[in-house]
This record gives C-alpha cells, structure tokens and sequence, in this order.
C-alpha cells in the first residue's frame, strides 16, 4: 500500500526582494504598500515571518513605523532591489549605511548600485 503525501516546498524570501504587504499601524491595516525584505523575523525559523522595511515612507525606525512585521503567507514578490534605479538605490544605501541589523540587505543594494553606476559610466 502507497500513502501519497502532499509536501509543500516553503522558499524563504531573501534580503533585498522587494514585495507588496500589508502595512500596520497601531494594530490597524493600513493597506497594502511596498517594502523591501531586510531579514527573517527569528532566523531560527524561517516560518515565522519576515522583517520589511516600508522604504517609500523613508528611512528605517520604529518611530515612524517604516520597519515592520509580514507574516509567511502576506508578501507577494514583486522584484528585487537590482529593478531599482540608480538614484534609488543611493538613496536606500544612506539610509542603511550605519544599522548593521540590515547588513545582508545594505550589502544586496550597494552591488546593484555598483553594477547599474558602472554601467552608467561605461566601464
């Protein structure tokens, strides 16, 4: 007798995709926004969910609520950081340049930056 089993094969988003997610503010759903994943929430476990960075809403802080929480299910992949212009991409490395939380992510946007200025400048 053959038992069939349904597995499901779980992909871990890695630092640097950039997905759509909702959004909350003091318990409430602010709706949907962009963010860039900056890591695992327990990098012990992967299905706990991720840390996003709310990027559009401008630097990193709890502050002001630009980090935030997606659970595994939430995020719908819509790129990675290397779809990004160069302008954008300065601009998030300033922003990342001294938390060393984020380096995974930090590190992701300073090679396209790099790659998209050289290309820029033809070399």
């Amino acid at each position: 007798m053959t038992v069939a089993t349904a597995s499901t094969v779980q992909t871990v988003l890695e630092p640097g995709t950039v997905v759509r997610t909702p959004r909350y503010n003091e318990g409430k759903n602010t709706g949907e926004r962009r963010a860039i994943v900056v890591g695992l929430w327990n990098e012990n476990d992967p299905k706990a969910g991720y840390k996003v960075w709310f990027y559009t809403l401008g630097a990193p802080s709890f502050a002001p609520r630009t980090l935030g929480f997606a659970f595994v299910g939430e995020p719908t992949v819509v790129g990675t950081v290397d779809d990004m212009s160069e302008r954008t991409l300065i601009r998030l490395y300033r922003w990342l340049r001294d938390l060393d939380q984020f380096s995974q992510a930090r590190y992701r946007i300073q090679k396209a930056g790099l790659r998209k200025r050289a290309i820029r400048l033809g070399q």
